[in-house]
């Protein structure tokens, strides 16, 4: 193997990536008053090593601090330096004040690794015209709802009630493909009370600072945007357009009857066009009907966009229904396209988000809430240490190596293995 390329292989190992994100920890500045035995960067490195480890809690992480072993593997793959590591109550108490945009720069440093060493061309999706692309899907989910439990970053539900609660979400997206297993989560979003507001935060506001800094970090990425009939309005479609990016969004009946009769007068009109395409091998039919140049609803300055109706068909004779609004062209070459991009939504839910709360990193359990951005922290670096095992999953041979060794390999097996060679060995 020549030279370049074994420097490729070593670029996507465990060792350089969590190094990468070490240098990274270096740069958020020590907010504590006074010159501390443990370096302010062991409580980063120690955190980020507790969430790629899937540790259970931090009292778990904090048992295991003082065995020779632990303390070694800690300072030879986390970098923690000296091997020291805080303690559980010290380790919430320097997390807590962080502001968590400090924890979105390694998650460019790590992206630009992927697409800088040739990985990120697995992505590419082409549709018509369209080439180089990547798509994008974007989405929130739930983090955390108590009805006692709150802090700083907390939205509130039932304010000043017997049942207040209170809660945090969080705004996700990854680099997805219809042929990849693998995606590459950029940097998420907190859906979480905002400096100087009232109000609650929310995901139509949260999606517009998150889109925000994905162009802030990207600028030069082509990216179709795959969202939620939440998204499927005026000003959403406007913000993407203005960024220089395409989009596929959802469209529901209930949310959209001015578009439907829209379709259905051009139905009328002869306009809508239709395309039938038979898997002869799976005995499958996809059913296209498609129009473009549709106005999306009676607002006075209202987005054109193209609708795609799509009825796939199964063998047993079961028929699903999905309809979409995008601004890619639609023609008989690319409808199947942007039906495949389109159904590639469903990685933000089920490759990301499952993944995240039920196959190992627990971005549900709550390792502790803090005052002001712990619990918010914790998430960070949970989607974080996702990302390094999600481009080694992708392009570092010893890792996939070690993920498929039995015939049905599984995550959760890895993840119980990897924790026992670290205290161990």
């Amino acid at each position: 193997m020549g030279t370049l390329a074994q420097e490729k292989i070593r670029q996507f190992s465990a060792t350089y990536l969590i190094k990468t994100v070490s240098e990274c920890f270096k740069k958020i500045p020590d907010h504590r008053p006074n010159k501390c035995i443990i370096p302010f960067t062991n409580f980063l490195k120690s955190a980020f090593a507790m969430m790629h480890l899937k540790c259970d809690s931090l009292l778990a992480f904090d048992k295991e601090r003082f065995e020779k072993v632990n303390s070694y593997n800690l300072k030879k793959l986390y970098l923690v330096k000296d091997g020291t590591v805080p303690s559980d109550t010290r380790m919430r108490e320097v997390l807590d004040p962080v502001d968590p945009i400090e924890f979105k720069t390694p998650f460019k440093k790590l992206f630009n690794i992927v697409q800088r060493n040739g990985a990120l061309k697995g992505f590419e999706f082409k549709c018509g015209k369209l080439k180089d692309h990547y798509l994008l899907p974007v989405d929130g989910t739930g983090l955390f709802y108590s009805g006692s439990c709150r802090c700083d970053d907390c939205c509130i539900i039932n304010k000043g009630k017997k049942n207040e609660a209170y809660y945090h979400n969080i705004m996700g997206g990854c680099i997805v493909h219809p042929t990849q297993k693998t995606v590459l989560p950029l940097a998420p979003e907190a859906i979480c009370k905002q400096d100087g507001t009232t109000k609650n935060d929310c995901e139509k506001v949260a999606i517009r600072r998150f889109l925000a800094q994905v162009k802030h970090d990207h600028p030069q990425l082509k990216l179709i945007i795959l969202l939620d009939g939440l998204y499927a309005d005026n000003p959403t479609i406007a913000l993407i357009r203005e960024y220089g990016w395409h989009f596929i969004i959802v469209a529901k009946d209930g949310n959209h009857v001015s578009l439907i009769e829209a379709m259905n007068e051009l139905y009328d009109q002869g306009v809508v066009k239709h395309h039938t395409i038979v898997d002869k091998q799976k005995n499958t039919t996809h059913r296209f009907r498609y129009a473009n140049n549709v106005t999306l609803n009676l607002q006075d300055v209202a987005e054109q966009v193209n609708v795609l109706d799509y009825i796939e068909t199964d063998k047993y004779g079961n028929s699903h229904v999905w309809c979409w609004i995008t601004d890619i062209e639609l023609t008989e070459n690319t409808v199947e396209s942007v039906m495949r991009g389109g159904r590639c939504r469903w990685h933000i839910e089920n490759q990301t988000f499952n993944t995240l709360k039920n196959k190992g990193y627990q971005l549900e359990h709550s390792y502790d809430h803090g005052e002001y951005h712990l619990a918010t922290n914790f998430a960070y670096l949970t989607f974080l240490a996702f990302l390094v095992d999600q481009i080694q999953e992708l392009a570092c041979p010893r890792f996939q190596q070690a993920l498929n060794k039995p015939a049905k390999p599984t995550r959760k097996r890895l993840w119980k293995k990897f924790p026992a060679y670290f205290l161990l060995c």
